[in-house]
């Protein structure tokens, strides 16, 4: 019977979901199955699980749409369970540790951050988000991955809906290992690139920049943007950054921003943005809620950010939508 209860019961008991795809993947069955189909023994010695448990949790996965059985009873990958094995782009396998892992037990302390307004993160571990990534160094590589399949993403979909002017010098402030940047500058020949990034990540960043060939067009260098930015570029790039911070504390960052900025700059602002007024779709809110527990930020309206810029400096020329769910913010000095 569909009732209310039971509509929301099923919500409640949506983690069992989460929970069985991220056992799958600390166990590695997807990377197992990616060899081709095996039967529960063999998968259970290459795991290290117990045989029986692991075939209940196929036979979840399978309901899932993750795995098939064959008629002669062995295991199968498909499309979709593909998708988490280690080396599978996207990066749904490292999203998936890093649930179990990191964003699990922030989560859990979601009804604490509710009644303080503060963020689980420093509550849980001690430590604020990137410290604690830094800390843990197994934690920060697997979200470099995660990052670098969101910003893959996002990055074509920028460059499809944004013309950065040719011969522009652009500025990709916390710009993590670079993939944003790689997407601008293989669409944009003509132009040169800067990214600023803690020490630890700018060095993996000048890694894959070097890799893809874009060393000579991109400089990287180790800095804080809350202290200070490079000055006289062309366009400056904020993907993904403000939602980690407070109101507060993106005002101080962007006013930095403003210090480095000429009178033709153009700072770009690439991030998802909740309706102005309507609950809207569940996701960005939803999102808004990973970063209260994560960062402490937020996401944030068109409007919202209007506000923000205005308060330091900057003017909104426009907000440009993107084939994917964020949205381009043009701001230019006031």
């Amino acid at each position: 019977m569909d009732t209310a209860a039971t509509r929301l019961i099923g919500m409640v008991q949506a983690h069992w979901t989460t929970d069985a795809i991220c056992a799958a993947a600390e166990l590695g069955v997807m990377d197992v199955l990616a060899r081709g189909p095996a039967g529960v023994d063999e998968l259970a010695a290459e795991t290290g699980a117990h045989p029986p448990t692991l075939d209940r949790l196929l036979r979840a996965l399978a309901t899932l749409g993750l795995c098939a059985r064959e008629p002669d009873g062995r295991w199968a990958d498909t499309e979709l369970g593909g998708a988490l094995r280690r080396d599978a782009p996207g990066g749904a396998h490292a999203r998936a540790l890093l649930t179990s892992r990191l964003w699990r037990p922030l989560w859990d302390d979601l009804t604490e951050s509710v009644r303080t307004g503060e963020q689980a993160c420093r509550r849980v571990t001690g430590r604020p988000i990137f410290g604690h990534l830094t800390h843990r160094p197994e934690l920060g590589a697997l979200y470099d991955v995660t990052q670098r399949g969101l910003v893959d993403e996002a990055g074509a979909a920028f460059v499809d809906a944004y013309d950065v002017p040719d011969g522009s010098t652009v500025v990709d402030l916390g710009g993590g290992t670079g993939a944003l940047l790689r997407h601008v500058l293989t669409a944009r020949p003509s132009c040169r690139g800067m990214l600023l990034d803690l020490p630890d990540v700018a060095q993996r960043a000048h890694d894959e920049l070097t890799a893809a060939g874009l060393a000579s067009r991109c400089d990287v260098m180790l800095g804080d943007f809350f202290e200070a930015v490079p000055g006289g570029a062309d366009v400056y790039l904020l993907s993904f950054v403000l939602h980690d911070w407070t109101d507060d504390e993106c005002r101080a960052l962007l006013r930095t921003v403003r210090v480095a900025t000429g009178p033709d700059a153009r700072v770009l602002i690439l991030e998802q943005l909740l309706p102005d007024d309507a609950p809207g779709e569940p996701g960005p809110a939803l999102y808004d809620l990973h970063m209260l527990v994560g960062t402490g930020g937020r996401e944030r309206t068109a409007r919202e950010y209007a506000e923000l810029l205005d308060d330091t400096g900057f003017r909104v020329e426009a907000v440009v939508p993107t084939t994917g769910p964020r949205s381009v913010i043009d701001a230019r000095p006031r």
